[in-house]
């Protein structure tokens, strides 16, 4: 292969190309266990509801968010220049296996099992938020007497629904 100048740095040295990848995979690795780190704080965050803290998380995790989207686009530069083929993940990964380092080969193959780790808490914490918008949601209505979305409504003795009594409480006070 032929030497690569890392041009997201611009200086006047010269790199190898297994430099370049290396240090973008590397720091990619770095990012996701960040946001991984991040995610698993957020959960507990939003278990206890703890706004300031969602909020202060969402700062700190967008500017990793945009870092590994720009590491991901400069990954995919350099197999497209090395290689002259366009990028997908397959082809990627079989140039790393046949053309890099153990060095590298292990980075990346460490990036791939983190992501779907990643994935896994995000999915968690997106589950977590729904369920306590929709809890939210119930409460909301219950404290301004509108109907609740159930699946079944229970009557009673007089063949009322719960919310028909509900609403009657409500009207009368």
């Amino acid at each position: 292969m032929t030497p690569f100048i890392n041009t997201t740095e611009q200086n006047t040295d010269q790199t190898t190309p297994d430099e370049v990848l290396y240090h973008i995979l590397e720091q990619e690795q770095l990012c996701i266990e960040q946001v991984i780190s991040l995610l698993k704080v957020e959960q507990k965050a939003i278990i206890e509801r703890d706004i300031k803290t969602i909020d202060h998380l969402l700062d700190k995790k967008l500017p990793l968010l945009s870092k590994l989207e720009q590491l991901d686009k400069q990954r995919q530069n350099f197999f497209e220049k090395q290689t002259g083929l366009p990028y997908n993940n397959s082809a990627f990964s079989l140039f790393i296996e046949q053309d890099s380092s153990t060095t590298i080969r292990d980075t990346w193959f460490d990036v791939k099992a983190q992501l779907p780790e990643c994935k896994k808490q995000n999915d968690v914490n997106g589950r977590l938020i729904a369920v306590k918008k929709n809890n939210t949601e119930q409460i909301l209505q219950i404290l301004l007497g509108r109907p609740v979305n159930t699946a079944s409504p229970t009557y009673s003795h007089l063949g009322q629904t719960n919310l028909q009594k509900r609403n009657a409480l409500y009207a009368s006070v």
